[in-house]
């Protein structure tokens, strides 16, 4: 019964091309169903996520990626290792577990659950911490999917000026491309080349933590940026009929979507009730500090 009722929220949640319906429906599908850990739909919404982008490297020219990558990465730069360090710093002073304020502070800098599923191996960090930061996160990303587009609309935000503050202060590529999604689709190409570029920065914070750490770690890019950047290039020596990129943005739609709905599954009654105080200040309080100077700095650039 709850594969049938969660396969016909995802058809809806589709055909009514709205994430925050999409996320709602997954939230409202979980408490209703009070879904076991292995459900399907909680381990499969990033992938489809992940293969929603992809598909839209098919349909963002190359000289343009390029182009906002060579603007925006001295922006994006100083974002990331800002935000970073006021979060040690924070953490610290809110007396908040070291490993759990290295995650939070990461993935609020970085990219949310993926930055904080990467460096949890290297910390050795207990899963108690681990479910509790990406919880946090997936919640903060939920209300962040739904106010940013009303802020953004009530100052009248542009749609690159949105993409871009979307990108450096949404925490999940999901969120960023869905709230870009809602808000208007000329800040999708915007909102998902600069936030898989913020995402890069994953690589030299895993290698500072591993010799912090006294571990071996690998140099190289997370797999799902990898296939974008070749599929990114891959495209510009393709020439798409009207048909076939018409297509390609239905079927990455249907996954942003469904994925959306997917992630929404994950957000239940047990991930909340292992919050404390004292992380939910530190995940908050970050977030703020990062949205506004996510804003300064987009407004210098747009």
């Amino acid at each position: 019964m709850p594969y049938l009722i969660g396969l016909l929220l995802i058809i809806i949640s589709a055909y009514t091309g709205s994430a925050f319906i999409s996320l709602l429906l997954g939230v409202v599908f979980a408490y209703s169903f009070n879904l076991s850990e292995q459900f399907i739909t909680k381990s499969i919404g990033s992938k489809l996520i992940q293969l929603g982008i992809i598909l839209l490297a098919f349909i963002i020219p190359l000289y343009d990626a390029y182009e906002l990558t060579r603007t925006f990465l001295p922006s994006i730069s100083v974002f990331v290792i800002l935000i970073f360090i006021l979060g040690l710093l924070l953490g610290r002073f809110l007396k908040v577990d070291k490993n759990q304020t290295i995650l939070i502070a990461s993935g609020t800098a970085i990219c949310g659950a993926t930055a904080i599923a990467a460096i949890a191996p290297i910390l050795k960090a207990k899963p108690k911490i681990i479910i509790a930061s990406i919880s946090l996160v997936f919640l903060l990303n939920a209300f962040g999917l739904i106010a940013f587009p009303l802020l953004a609309t009530y100052l009248n935000m542009s749609q690159d000026f949105f993409g871009a503050w979307a990108a450096l202060a949404i925490h999940d590529t999901a969120s960023v491309v869905g709230a870009a999604m809602t808000y208007g689709q000329d800040s999708v190409e915007m909102a998902t080349t600069i936030k898989l570029t913020r995402t890069l920065w994953l690589i030299p914070l895993m290698v500072v933590l591993s010799i912090s750490y006294n571990k071996k770690t690998m140099l190289k890019l997370p797999i799902f940026v990898s296939i974008f950047i070749c599929t990114l290039i891959l495209s510009n020596y393709l020439v798409l009929t009207d048909t076939a990129d018409n297509l390609i943005k239905a079927i990455s739609s249907i996954c942003l979507f469904t994925g959306l709905f997917c992630i929404g599954t994950s957000i239940d009654k047990e991930s909340i009730k292992i919050f404390d105080k004292k992380l939910i200040t530190l995940a908050i309080s970050l977030w703020m500090i990062a949205i506004l100077i996510s804003y300064i700095l987009v407004s210098y650039l747009i």
